[in-house]
């Protein structure tokens, strides 16, 4: 290791001071960048990329294929205060910001929200909320901290997908045809994925078609890939070995009706299996195998019209079906048994947007109404005969939503958008020969947000945001049940479909320089949650000696922390560089409390910061950037009394990527990832682990590897 953290730190802050200092200034040219135009025609007006008053990140294909991105842990690498949340044998399963996870954080695709997390148990179902291939996305717009404009569970944060378009792969206009081969190759899991993409443009008419296979095994740990070793239980070191397959299919087609309709079709097909062994869970006499599957349809319709009336200057609207189902089965020796599970999500999406300039107001209004239908059935089989059950009752979900939001330009230097939403939800349940109904649940909640920007100077801005979120609870939250008798004793996990839908207030405010030369972006955050959703322990008794265990609105939570990110054109800066360097560099800072139990939230990831040097030829026929990552360990007093034993160590990371493009049409992408060959456990991978005696050289993450892609276009 060659650098100090400490000394890496200072050095990022320090960036960016210096590359929002004024007295850099006095070299800034007549294209330095200008302060983002707030009004603008109605025949312009386009899906905005920014937020008003929030920190956002925009990750774009073409990052994503710089750092040879296949899985949301590459995507998030690069991006402190955000990191993918996982599981040992399930995998990734959701994204995590500013220490909450799951449906906590909005995802969508195209704007359709993505279903539901559903994990009631520790093993055999889980279900997670990473069913897109980012080879088929143009783009990742993070959203940090809460957006009511979102609804129901942006409390930490928001990530919008969105798929790519015809129209990136074709030429600026008359009619083209674009085909491209792309394949791959990640050594972290012996990964091989191949993707073809074909687009067209004829007459009015545009369309895509993009098809992505992968095949993998296991992602190693330090030790390496899983190899030849069986040893089973806690004391296991190598990872359970996996092979792993999907395919992602994305076809659109799109027609301009006339100079203010255009129409569209999207389909979407994703399919992921994974065939394990579990060593680690099983015993000398009793091997456990696993057999999961995830997968999601979705075929949409929209239609965008941007004749201006006095209703809107552009709508845009669009009907969705999805479907998302995972089945896990989980297989055991000793006793011939085969556990099949089940989650089930089925959905019908409306949703309308609309905007309308009145003089300095820029109107945004909307709604959306989803109809879901949810379903879980487990099939237990043992030597041959088979039981069924349900944790929840089969479920319709209504959820409907409106908001207005108001970018109104209050002077030429201070914008405003408040903002209110009303959301309205209700869940329907059935009962049947295998679990009760449990009744009903239904809620609303009207909240509301300001957001506003201040231009001191043509550098700097002041921005902040306040406002109040909700997340309505999931199915297994509200219905979960679970009751097991044995002769050592006796449990029940009650359903309470009384739950109320968990709360947050919300502030930040930063301050952002923006020069010919560079930018740079400090935000400081502060959250209050309230009605946390929580299991908790109703006590024993004769008939549950063992306990009784139910959801409740408990939890009383504060989260807050810095972060500070910048970006530094070198060649700008330095007089004797080339034109092309550029230094980048972020810090994340974050603290949560759980107020009820006097704990830390154990969902807090430490402090970590980046910074990237990158260079890209004049030519643009090559390049490459060199990163370096650190990460603090998570100290005992920032966890919870009962996890502490977990405590991790600092480590740092150094990446390296390139790529060259012999002709126009071939461009090769190369990595070499944690170059150090640093042995490092990430904490989000532990955190939820309960045994002391788990061997944690299991958990830690890839030591040294490769990866290198090429893409060919004709």
């Amino acid at each position: 290791m060659f650098y100090k953290p400490s000394t890496f730190s200072l050095s990022l802050i320090t960036l960016a001071i210096i590359s929002s200092n004024a007295s850099f200034a006095e070299n800034a040219n007549d294209n330095e960048h200008q302060l983002d135009t707030v009004i603008i025609e109605a025949n312009e007006i386009t899906d905005s990329d920014t937020e008003v008053g929030s920190s956002v990140s925009n990750i774009t294909t073409e990052d994503m294929e710089a750092s040879l991105t296949t899985n949301l842990n590459d995507l998030l690498r690069y991006e402190p205060g955000v990191e993918a949340t996982q599981d040992s044998r399930f995998g990734i399963s959701s994204v995590n910001i500013r220490g909450l996870d799951g449906d906590r954080v909005k995802i969508s695709i195209d704007g359709v929200p993505q279903a539901d997390a559903y994990g009631p148990t520790s093993t055999y179902l889980r279900t997670g909320r990473n069913t897109v291939d980012l080879d088929s996305l143009e783009s990742v717009n993070i959203i940090k901290g809460g957006d009511i404009v979102e609804g129901s569970g942006a409390l930490g944060g928001v990530v919008k997908y969105r798929t790519k378009e015809p129209s990136r792969f074709l030429a600026s206009d008359g009619d083209d045809t674009s085909v491209s081969l792309k394949a791959g190759y990640k050594s972290a899991s012996n990964e091989f994925h191949e993707t073809i993409t074909v687009a067209n443009r004829t007459g009015k008419t545009e369309s895509l078609l993009l098809f992505t296979h992968r095949d993998s095994n296991e992602t190693e740990n330090h030790k390496g890939d899983a190899g030849s070793d069986k040893t089973v239980g806690m004391s296991r070191e190598s990872v359970d070995p996996a092979d792993n397959s999907s395919d992602n299919l994305l076809a659109k087609f799109q027609l301009q009706l006339d100079q203010n309709n255009r129409v569209g079709v999207v389909g979407e097909y994703f399919n992921s299996t994974s065939e394990s062994t579990l060593y680690s869970e099983s015993s000398a006499t009793d091997e456990y195998g696993a057999d999961d599957e995830s997968e999601r349809q979705r075929v949409g319709f929209f239609h965008e019209n941007t004749n201006t009336n006095d209703i809107y200057d552009r709508l845009k609207w669009q009907l969705d079906y999805q479907n998302t189902k995972t089945t896990n089965k989980t297989t055991r020796s000793a006793t011939n048994r085969l556990v099949d599970r089940f989650y089930e999500e089925e959905a019908t999406s409306l949703k309308a947007d609309l905007v309308k300039q009145l003089n300095l107001h820029q109107i945004r209004y909307g709604f959306n109404y989803d109809k879901k239908s949810l379903e879980n059935l487990n099939k237990n089989t043992v030597s041959g005969t088979t039981s069924t059950t349900r944790f929840s009752p089969v479920a319709d979900a209504d959820i409907f939503g409106l908001y207005v939001e108001d970018n109104w330009a209050a002077t030429d230097r201070l914008i405003l958008v408040p903002a209110i939403r009303y959301d309205n939800y209700q869940y329907t349940t059935t009962g049947d020969e295998y679990i009760d109904s449990w009744g009903d649940n239904k809620n609303e909640a009207l909240t509301a947000q300001l957001a506003a920007e201040f231009a001191l100077t043509e550098t700097y801005t002041v921005f902040g945001k306040t406002g109040s979120g909700f997340r309505a609870p999931n199915l297994d939250e509200l219905y979960y049940y679970f009751a097991n008798s044995a002769p050592y004793g006796s449990y029940q996990i009650t359903p309470n479909p009384d739950l109320e839908p968990e709360e947050s207030l919300f502030i930040e405010a930063g301050i952002r320089a923006q020069k010919a030369y560079g930018s740079a972006e400090f935000t400081a955050f502060y959250n209050d949650y309230k009605n946390f959703i929580e299991q908790v322990s109703l006590g024993t008794s004769a008939t549950f000696s063992l306990g009784e265990y139910t959801n409740q609105n408990l939890t009383h939570v504060v989260i807050k922390g810095v972060e500070i990110k910048g970006s530094l054109d070198l060649s700008k800066s330095i007089d004797f560089l080339n034109d092309g360097w550029v230094l980048n560099g972020a810090i994340a800072y974050t603290e949560g409390d759980n107020l009820e139990d006097d704990e830390p939230l154990d969902s807090i990831a430490p402090l970590s910061a980046v910074m990237g040097l990158g260079y890209d030829a004049p030519s643009q026929e090559w390049g490459g950037q060199l990163n370096l990552t650190w990460v603090q360990g998570k100290q005992e007093e920032d966890i919870s009394s009962s996890k502490q034993w977990l405590a991790t160590s600092d480590y740092s990371l150094i990446d390296l990527t390139a790529y060259y493009k012999p002709t126009d049409s071939l461009t090769i992408n190369a990595g070499l990832f944690n170059l150090t060959d640093e042995k490092y456990l990430n904490w989000n991978d532990i955190r939820d682990l309960s045994n002391s005696g788990t061997n944690l050289d299991r958990y830690t993450r890839t030591g040294r590897n490769v990866g290198v892609d090429a893409t060919y276009t004709f």
